[in-house]
């Protein structure tokens, strides 16, 4: 409950709004121009309250009450319109794993986020060893990472393993163990570079399965190199394997002689032709067929061929058109179909080339990849996507296809290349652990010139700034774990407030009339820290919005009946948690109407009411001092009464309004 309530509120807090606003005239008289929703139910923001407190100059006091949570210790949460603050503070008992201590803290200011964080617990015994780093940068003129890892896992007396079979307790011996082993040692390692017009990777992978005892099968080869030629497509193949004699299939009609061999390829080959309206050849290069075993009726088939197609370029673009124009979720003419098909076909293949061969020991792969006029393709997959939005969102996403169509034309002018290179090695030890090593690395030539590019087609990343940085290793019996990152960006809350307002708009209408304030909330900074060890778990997060002069046209309660305040609170000693929700009529200066608020919903049959001067009237407020000194900003000295910037305030009670839902819920 802890967990999910701090979550709820820290999400709700920058997600979440309210929805009224004031506006400030000349002279002493305010004006406050609120409308509210069409239809009441609509605008049942709070569920009737337990209790109603009315006091004689248009204000009161709305009581909710809950049976207190076993699992949290102290909860404390407030809004104060006045001011434009949110905060709260939540401690309890920490159910996950035990040894576990650590503590994280982020805060999103105007033009900057950061965050950073450590965790530490305890180290398993098959862990013997871990150290990873990880550290990047993005700025005006590079874009760049690094990463290694290494991991020893296993135990020091991992050579001899207990074994429960059939409650013997027999003892398995390393020799036992390595035969069990799926491999003795396997790497990979490779490239990827990609330009602004083309695309190519190079690598390999291998794969060392240990001695096969009693094993003789001959390695099998499967190999192949496309290219691209000025009427079609050549394709040289590789193919030695093993094949068998069965009821589906007759090796010796099919591969015994070099005549057999090109028939059997010319009819497999034949139907891709027929279907795209080209032709094709087959020619048999080099060809071996040999008994192997005749117990078993088995067969070693190796055939090297060449097949060319031709014509086939209208056939192909063609079947993607008329693929993409049946595809129900596009929304694609047949002339956009045939378009986007166009593009898709444009696409230059200078070599795809691949090579794998496998045997009882060992495994050993290797691809070369080169594309040209990758550009087009890149552009009708973006068309393609924009395609699958539907309706509703569509006015949400034009912008971010507009820039990744502009990124992809700075990327060509400023010939941009962005590199990837890994190299992985994993392998047992003498001793039957597995240890582990890998490096990757990200690098980028002429990125000062594509952003640059980026700035003369309207999309200036010249302040942007990304960093980050993130550690895991082994001392003294534990794992610790570190990282922080921090991103620099003009308009950085803005662009933040807008996508998350996007989101919660598309996720339901009650809090898309919450988050509609949001872009106009001018939010100051938002900042939360959690802390946690073994036993409890404490979170603390608030937010400080801006005045503003916005006005919203829809309430979150009524015509005349706005939020001043939220104070909520309880501690080990209470048995029920009280939330107080401080309401002011903004028509009136004398009491406020009781069926005024029957029909906002927030009284009924069975809340307790009292006029003013009856019960006791010693409620909380919000301690706003300490509120502030946690997000280290000024008060502003506001009465916590509407009036200038109570647009900018309700945006963070909002998120309070959020939580007490959630919890009456």
């Amino acid at each position: 409950m802890a967990l999910a309530l701090a979550a709820l509120v820290c999400l709700s807090m920058l997600a979440v709004g309210g929805t009224y606003s004031v506006s400030a005239t000349d002279g002493d008289e305010t004006e406050y121009d609120v409308e509210s929703y069409a239809d009441l139910e609509e605008a049942d923001a709070l569920e009737p309250a337990d209790e109603l407190y009315l006091e004689d100059d248009g204000s009161g006091v709305l009581v909710y009450t809950e049976d207190t949570d076993d699992e949290i210790d102290e909860m404390k949460l407030g809004a104060d319109v006045g001011e434009g603050l949110a905060h709260i503070l939540v401690s309890g008992e920490h159910d996950g794993e035990e040894d576990v201590e650590g503590e994280m803290s982020a805060v999103l200011e105007d033009d900057r986020f950061t965050a950073d964080g450590a965790l530490t617990m305890e180290q398993p015994p098959e862990l013997e060893e871990l150290d990873v780093e990880i550290v990047g940068k993005q700025t005006e003129e590079t874009s760049e990472f690094d990463a290694d890892v290494y991991a020893l896992i296993g135990t020091e007396d991992g050579g001899i393993q207990q074994v429960s079979t059939a409650g013997t307790g027999a003892v398995q011996t390393q020799t036992q163990a390595q035969q069990q082993r799926l491999f003795e040692s396997a790497s990979t390692s490779g490239d990827i570079e990609v330009t602004g017009d083309t695309f190519s990777s190079s690598g390999t992978v291998d794969v060392d399965f240990g001695t096969a005892p009693m094993s003789d099968s001959p390695d099998e080869t499967f190999a192949f190199d496309l290219s691209q030629t000025g009427t079609g497509y050549e394709i040289e193949v590789t193919e030695r394997e093993t094949v068998f004699n069965s009821m589906f299939a007759d090796p010796v009609e099919e591969w015994e002689t070099e005549a057999k061999a090109k028939a059997t390829l010319e009819e497999q080959y034949a139907g891709t032709a027929d279907e795209l309206g080209g032709e094709v050849t087959v020619e048999i290069d080099d060809h071996e067929f040999k008994e192997i075993d005749q117990q078993r009726d088995t067969y070693l088939k190796d055939v090297e061929y060449t097949v060319t197609y031709e014509g086939i370029e209208d056939g192909l673009e063609d079947a993607l058109a008329e693929e993409l124009a049946d595809d129900p979720s596009t929304d694609l003419s047949d002339d956009d179909a045939e378009r986007i098909a166009g593009q898709l076909t444009e696409i230059e293949i200078e070599t795809v080339e691949f090579d794998m061969t496998t045997g009882d020991e060992a495994l050993e792969a290797a691809w070369n990849v080169e594309i040209a006029e990758y550009a087009p393709v890149m552009e009708a997959m973006m068309e393609i996507s924009e395609a699958t939005i539907d309706d509703e969102q569509e006015n949400a996403f034009d912008d971010e296809f507009e820039d990744v169509d502009e990124m992809l034309a700075a990327q060509q002018a400023a010939d941009l290349r962005t590199t990837v290179e890994w190299d992985v090695n994993v392998a047992y030890t003498d001793d039957n652990r597995i240890e582990l090593e890998a490096t990757a690395t990200g690098d980028t030539e002429n990125y000062d010139a594509y952003t640059d590019e980026l700035a003369d087609r309207g999309i200036d990343v010249g302040d942007q700034e990304t960093t980050f940085e993130f550690n895991a290793y082994t001392e003294d019996g534990e794992i610790n774990v570190d990282g922080n990152v921090e991103v620099g960006m003009d308009d950085l809350a803005e662009e933040f407030l807008t996508s998350v307002t996007t989101a919660m708009q598309d996720e339901s209408d009650e809090l898309g009339n919450f988050a509609s304030t949001l872009e106009d909330s001018e939010l100051e900074i938002a900042k939360v820290d959690v802390d946690v060890d073994s036993e409890t778990v404490e979170l603390e997060a608030g937010a400080k919005f801006e005045d503003t002069e916005s006005l919203i046209e829809d309430g979150v309660l009524g015509d005349n009946v706005a939020v001043t305040q939220i104070v909520g609170e309880n501690d080990d000693d209470a048995e029920e948690v009280a939330t107080y929700v401080y309401v002011q009529d903004l028509e009136t200066d004398e009491e406020m109407s009781e069926d005024e608020l029957t029909e906002l919903g927030l009284v009924d049959d069975d809340t307790e009411v009292y006029e003013p001067g009856e019960g006791d009237r010693d409620f909380p407020e919000m301690d706003t001092e300490a509120a502030a000194n946690y997000l280290g900003v000024d008060l502003e000295g506001e009465d916590g009464m509407p009036g200038f910037g109570f647009g900018a305030a309700i945006a963070a009670l909002g998120a309070v309004l959020a939580v007490l839902i959630a919890r009456r819920a």
